[in-house]
């Protein structure tokens, strides 16, 4: 009978050797991150402690920049441009799509946010892989400059808009 037990013993042990770890307690797993405060992820993701990914938290993260709260989209823009940087692959894909819905909805926030070279540059990359694959991009850029000059509050820089406009074009064209 103690042989028994013993071997029992033995076989349970082994089998929990074999375990996997507890996904709610690995900082980096899906699970674990769904349960956060989105601000605390986008923390971890400019501090370098997390890396974006094409999952559904790093989408939580980028549907931000288009939230109707100002100071939600200020607190996620530079968040939403690290990743930006960031982006290859599948997460790259997506970031396109973002960029157009935050230049229909906040056309003068985004004329702010694209005063660089760099991310004028870098949103039109994006834009331009977005709207290649839309289908008709020539009529959905001139319905994107209607909405985001008719959604712009006293717009004096819609030169800004329609060169953004402009340079995606050519780059869809390029692609």
């Amino acid at each position: 009978m103690k042989k028994l037990l013993l071997f029992l013993t033995l076989i349970s042990t082994l089998e929990l050797a074999g375990q996997q770890a507890d996904t709610l307690r690995i900082e980096r797993h899906y699970y674990y991150l769904a349960d956060l405060d989105l601000r605390t992820i986008a923390e971890r993701i400019t501090n370098d402690e997390l890396l974006p990914s094409d999952n559904f938290i790093t989408f939580r993260v980028l549907d931000s920049l288009t939230s109707p709260n100002p100071e939600t989209r200020e607190f996620f823009l530079p968040v939403f441009n690290k990743i930006l940087r960031q982006a290859d692959g599948a997460l790259a894909e997506v970031m396109g799509t973002p960029i157009i819905e935050y230049l229909k909805m906040y056309p003068n926030e985004f004329i702010s946010t694209t005063k660089s070279d760099v991310l004028f540059e870098l949103y039109s990359n994006f834009a331009a892989y977005e709207l290649y694959f839309s289908g008709n991009y020539k009529s959905d850029i001139a319905e994107l400059e209607r909405t985001a000059l008719a959604n712009c509050q006293d717009c004096t820089n819609s030169e800004h808009i329609k060169n953004f406009l402009q340079l995606t074009a050519k780059k869809v064209e390029e692609i």
